[in-house]
C-alpha cells in the first residue's frame, strides 16, 4: 500500500486513477495506462451530529446496523460523513480483531468489509439476529429459536381474550406456544450444531413476565416471547457464557460446556421472574449489550422499560450499569450512568468501554414525545462529549461500536532489493546473504500475522530452509522478515506467504526468482526509481 485517498472519494462517481515514477533527480517517467473504479449510492439516513469536547473524541469511526426505515449497515466519520456501507449482511457484533458477525436470511454468517461472507451456518437453521460470535476454539455461537407449549398465565386482563377464543387460562394446561432461546455452538468448517443449551432444561415456566405486556403481545401475535435472550459473552477464562434474557429481567452464568446455570441475577421474587435470583437489588429490566471487561467486571445497556415501577423513576428511565460480582452471590456498582428521559431506549441499546475511558452508547432514545435515535460519547463523569441524532423520527438501529478503521485486513508485504528483468520477472538481489521483507499493518487494529517462507527448487540445491512463524503489529507499525542464505548456490525461486491469522481470506503469496552476488543496475541499469508519484482524475 503506497498511497491511501481518504478526503476527496465521494458516493456515486467514477474515479480514474494512474502513476508514474520520479527518479533521484526529480526527473518524471512516463504515465501508466489509467484504472477506474466507482462508488456506489449513499444510503444512511442523514443524521444531526454535535461536537461537544473535540480533544476528548476517541479516535476511530462509528459502524451501525439501520434496520428502520431501511436496512443497511454503514460507517460514519465524527462529523457524520457516511464513509462506507453494505446490505450483505445484518451486523451484530464486532470483536477486537475488527472481524463482523450478523445474519442474513441463510442464517448466522462472518463477513468482511467487502461484502464478502466468509462462514454461514448450515441451511435451514432459524439463527436468531441478536448476537452472533466467535468463540475462543475457533468455533461460532448463536442464539436459535426453540417452540413448545405452555401455560398461558392467568394473573391479568388478559385471560378473558384468551378465554374468548377457546383457551383454559388455568395456569397449568400446555396450550399455547412458547417461545425460548437456544445457545448453539456450530462448528467452524461445516457450519453444524455441535452444542446446545436449551432453555426448557433449565430453567422453569413459571418464572415470566407480567408487568410489561408479554402476554398481550402474544394475544395479538399467537405465541408468547418468553425470554428474547439478546445477548452473550464466553469467558474462556472461567469456561462460562454470560447471557442476557431480556423478557425475564435475568443475566444468567451458565458453566460451558455443562449447561449448569451458577447463578442467575435479576428482580426480587415478587415479581415473578425467580425465587432465588441475585443481586436483587439493582432492579434492573429488559436490558442488552452484556459483555465481561478485562478486569471482570460486567457492562450492560439497562433499558429499565419497569424501572418507573420499580424504582420509583417519574418516567422508565435507560441505565448504563458496571457491576461486580462477588463470590457469586452479590454485587457491587461500579459505574452508572443514566440516561436523560428524552433518550430513555424502550428497546435496542448498546454500550462500548473506549481506549481512552470514554462510554460509547447507543440509544434507540423512544423516551417522552420526540424521539432521538441516537449515539453518544461521554465521559466517565458522564459529561456529552459527541452525539449523533437520525433526522428520521422513524429511525432504529440495533447496535454502534467505535472502531479504530474498515478493512481491518489492511497490510503490505514489500521485498527489499527487488527489481524486474527485461523480461519482466520479479528479481531479489541477495548480495547481501539474507532476504528482508517489511509487513506494513495499515489498518486501525493491532493484528497477529502468520508468515510461511520456502525455497522452491527443493533437493540438495536449496539456498534457503524452509520457515514459518508468526508476529504482531500494533496499529500503522512494521515489521522485517529475514531470511539467511543456508546454501551456496547463485540462484533459486522463493515463495513468501504472509496474512493476518484472523483474516485468512487477505493472504498475500508472494514468488520471487533470487540471484546471489548482483547489484540492481546488472539486472535493469537503473538503480534510482524510489518513489511513486500518484494521481486521481
Amino acid at each position: 500500500t503506497i498511497y491511501i485517498e481518504k478526503e476527496f472519494i465521494d458516493w456515486d462517481s467514477v474515479y480514474f486513477w494512474r502513476v508514474r515514477p520520479v527518479d533521484s533527480s526529480g526527473a518524471l517517467g512516463s504515465w501508466t495506462e489509467a484504472s477506474l473504479f466507482s462508488t456506489e449510492n449513499k444510503m444512511l439516513v442523514d443524521l444531526d451530529v454535535d461536537i461537544y469536547q473535540p480533544n476528548l473524541i476517541q479516535d476511530g469511526l462509528v459502524m451501525y446496523s439501520q434496520f428502520s426505515p431501511y436496512f443497511v449497515v454503514g460507517v460514519i466519520d465524527r462529523f457524520g460523513n457516511e464513509v462506507w456501507n453494505t446490505q450483505a449482511a445484518y451486523m451484530n457484533h464486532i470483536n477486537e480483531y475488527g472481524q463482523l458477525y450478523g445474519v442474513t436470511d441463510q442464517g448466522g454468517v462472518e463477513f468482511n468489509y467487502s461484502h464478502e461472507v466468509l462462514w454461514s451456518t448450515e441451511p435451514g437453521i432459524p439463527v436468531d439476529s441478536h448476537e452472533v460470535k466467535q468463540i475462543p476454539n475457533g468455533n461460532y455461537m448463536a442464539f436459535v429459536p426453540i417452540q413448545i407449549n405452555g401455560p398461558i398465565s392467568p394473573e391479568g386482563d388478559w385471560s378473558f381474550y384468551f378465554q374468548s377464543i377457546g383457551y383454559q387460562v388455568d395456569g397449568i394446561t400446555n396450550e399455547f406456544p412458547w417461545i425460548g432461546m437456544q445457545i448453539v455452538e456450530f462448528d467452524k468448517s461445516t457450519g453444524e450444531p455441535v452444542w446446545i443449551w436449551n432453555p426448557f432444561d433449565y430453567f422453569t415456566m413459571e418464572d415470566h413476565d407480567i408487568y410489561e405486556g408479554m402476554w398481550w403481545d402474544a394475544y395479538f401475535n399467537g405465541f408468547f416471547d418468553w425470554m428474547h435472550s439478546n445477548a452473550f459473552h464466553f469467558d474462556e477464562e472461567e469456561s462460562v457464557i454470560y447471557v442476557s434474557h431480556r423478557h425475564l429481567s435475568r443475566i444468567s452464568k451458565i458453566a460451558y460446556p455443562s449447561g449448569d446455570v451458577i447463578w442467575n441475577m435479576g428482580l426480587p421474587s415478587e415479581y415473578n421472574t425467580g425465587d432465588d435470583n441475585i443481586c436483587t437489588d439493582l432492579l434492573f429490566s429488559f436490558q442488552h449489550n452484556i459483555q465481561m471487561m478485562e478486569n471482570g467486571d460486567l457492562l450492560f445497556f439497562d433499558n429499565g422499560n419497569l424501572s418507573d415501577m420499580l424504582m420509583g423513576d417519574s418516567n422508565p428511565t435507560t441505565r448504563i450499569r458496571r457491576v461486580r460480582v462477588i463470590n457469586d452471590s452479590y454485587c457491587e456498582t461500579v459505574w452508572q450512568h443514566d440516561l436523560p428521559a428524552n433518550l430513555h431506549g424502550l428497546g435496542m441499546g448498546s454500550v462500548q468501554l473506549l481506549d481512552n475511558g470514554n462510554y460509547f452508547i447507543y440509544t434507540f432514545g423512544s423516551g417522552l414525545n420526540n424521539p432521538e435515535c441516537s449515539i453518544l460519547e461521554i465521559t466517565p463523569e458522564g459529561d456529552m462529549v459527541w452525539k449523533a441524532t437520525s433526522e428520521n423520527s422513524n429511525s432504529a438501529w440495533y447496535r454502534s461500536y467505535k472502531i479504530p478503521s474498515i478493512h481491518p485486513s489492511a497490510f503490505s508485504v514489500i521485498a527489499e532489493n527487488y527489481t524486474t528483468n527485461s523480461n519482466g520477472d520479479s528479481i531479489l538481489d541477495i548480495s547481501g546473504d539474507s532476504l528482508h521483507f517489511n509487513v506494513y499493518n495499515t489498518s486501525g487494529y493491532t493484528q497477529p500475522y502468520l508468515y510461511q517462507f520456502s525455497d522452491l527448487i527443493g533437493g540438495e540445491a536449496q539456498m534457503f530452509d524452509y520457515v514459518e512463524g508468526e508476529f504482531e503489529l500494533g496499529p500503522n507499525e512494521s515489521f522485517t522478515l529475514s531470511f539467511p542464505q543456508t546454501n551456496s548456490f547463485e540462484s533459486t525461486d522463493i515463495s513468501l506467504s504472509v496474512w493476518p491469522m484472523h483474516h485468512s481470506y487477505d493472504i498475500k503469496e508472494l514468488t520471487f526468482s533470487v540471484i546471489s552476488g548482483l547489484s540492481l543496475g546488472d539486472i535493469n541499469g537503473d538503480d534510482s526509481i524510489n518513489v511513486l508519484d500518484v494521481v486521481l482524475l
